[in-house]
């Protein structure tokens, strides 16, 4: 009797076994491959998410620093820091202040209540398909640097036709370095730090020579006169000139000249120098000179310091009382005269901190004519100088100018007054250091 061995069922068996084997190791692969994607995936997530803190952090300095830096004006060193939500200080510091950008992207900053504010700021960012929020906090040192801290200087270009000195420096609170806070020819008392800058554009010396450095931006040119500068030839000025803030003339009293019993006739004021003017100002006081009044000249007496808003005057004769000594007088003059004139007079601050001409973005051109004369500080970078004449003086331009563009056809010097770097205004606050915490 024989007895028939069955073996299918074993190979049934090892067949299954060989399948299930197969199949898990199969889901395994698949699994693993899913937990690698969306490993891989939160991965890109967090990274994205924590490069977007960076974003958000950095625009909550953004806001602190525009808070710190209204835009250019006599006023800058006198912000207030409490405006825009930012309320009275606590602890030693303004805010915070928090914004939300997005959906699931914020950033919460806030300043030191310092002369020199130092900036914390914390950006959040929420991580796709995860409840949590990632943070990154930065810390950002700040400084004040002076506006006018130049001889010259233009947003475009500078073009200096002529020959000779150009511009050199002095300091009227140096008794070492002036004539009775005046600026004087005398070898002895002047100094090598009459700079010139352009931001971009071209600057062409011509002939002229200049005492001090010059500095050009990325993509400004120095297209002659290379021999010609006394110091170094810079190529990453990156400063920018903002437009001018108008002031809040809120309050301010409209300023009419004195007429006669007829009010017919301007009838001239007699000021302490003995000399007369159209306007004399012995106190204190915020004024608008109305478009009405096209031409006119200005004193400001002892301790007075006067803000004035042209809205469409050109002066040839002002005078702040001092020649040279500070007695406390101060003019401020917001200019927005399209075109503005000095035809051979002589517009004299006594030292250039204590006269300020700041060319609203309405006031387009300054000319400069014949023997005219200027001490004080220019800034109107909406506007092209144009100088024309000049004479033989040496006293030409004393203190500071910041414009469109400039450009010279005569015997012009600049002597930038070095005691602007302490007593003029602030160009705003500018992050000095940057870190993360």
């Amino acid at each position: 009797m024989k007895i028939a061995v069955q073996t299918k069922n074993h190979e049934q068996g090892t067949i299954l076994m060989v399948a299930l084997f197969v199949t898990a190791t199969m889901f395994i692969g698949i699994g693993s491959y899913l937990l690698l994607v969306q490993t891989q995936q939160r991965s890109v997530f967090r990274s994205q998410a924590w490069n977007g803190a960076m974003t958000m952090a950095e625009a909550g300095v953004e806001e602190a620093l525009a808070q710190l830096n209204p835009g250019a004006s006599d006023k800058t060193l006198m912000v207030d820091r409490t405006a825009n939500g930012w309320g009275n200080p606590a602890g030693g510091f303004y805010g915070p202040v928090s914004r939300v950008v997005n959906s699931g992207n914020s950033y919460s900053v806030e300043y030191s209540d310092a002369a020199f504010p130092t900036i914390y700021s914390t950006g959040y960012v929420t991580i796709p398909n995860m409840s949590s929020a990632l943070k990154r906090t930065v810390c950002v040192l700040t400084t004040n640097f002076p506006l006018f801290n130049v001889s010259m200087a233009a947003r475009t270009n500078i073009d200096l036709n002529g020959n000779g000195l150009s511009a050199n420096s002095f300091n009227s609170a140096n008794t070492n370095l002036s004539y009775l806070g005046r600026y004087t020819n005398a070898p002895s008392k002047t100094s090598t730090n009459g700079d010139v800058a352009v931001l971009y554009g071209s600057l062409d010396l011509g002939n002229h020579n200049i005492y001090g450095d010059v500095y050009l931006g990325p993509t400004a040119t120095l297209d002659k006169g290379t021999n010609q500068v006394s110091g170094t030839i810079y190529n990453d000025f990156n400063y920018d000139f903002p437009s001018v803030v108008p002031p809040d003339t809120s309050g301010w009293i409209v300023k009419y000249p004195v007429l006669d019993l007829l009010g017919l006739v301007v009838v001239p004021q007699i000021a302490p120098d003995g000399k007369t003017y159209t306007y004399v100002f012995n106190s204190s006081g915020d004024y608008i000179i109305p478009a009405s009044v096209s031409t006119a000249s200005v004193y400001v007496g002892t301790n007075a310091q006067v803000r004035l808003l042209l809205q469409n005057t050109v002066t040839d004769t002002v005078k702040v009382a001092g020649n040279g000594v500070d007695v406390g007088a101060k003019l401020t003059m917001y200019v927005a005269t399209a075109n503005f004139t000095i035809g051979g007079g002589t517009i004299d601050g006594g030292r250039a901190a204590n006269l300020a001409y700041y060319g609203l973005p309405s006031n387009k051109t300054i000319t400069f004519n014949g023997n005219a004369t200027f001490t004080g500080t220019i800034y109107a970078p909406d506007a092209s100088i144009t100088l024309s004449g000049g004479g033989n003086n040496d006293y030409d331009i004393v203190g500071s100018v910041i414009a469109r563009s400039i450009g010279i056809n005569g015997h012009f010097q600049f002597h930038f007054d070095e005691d602007l770097l302490t007593s003029g205004p602030s160009r705003g606050y500018t992050a000095v250091h940057w870190s993360e915490i």
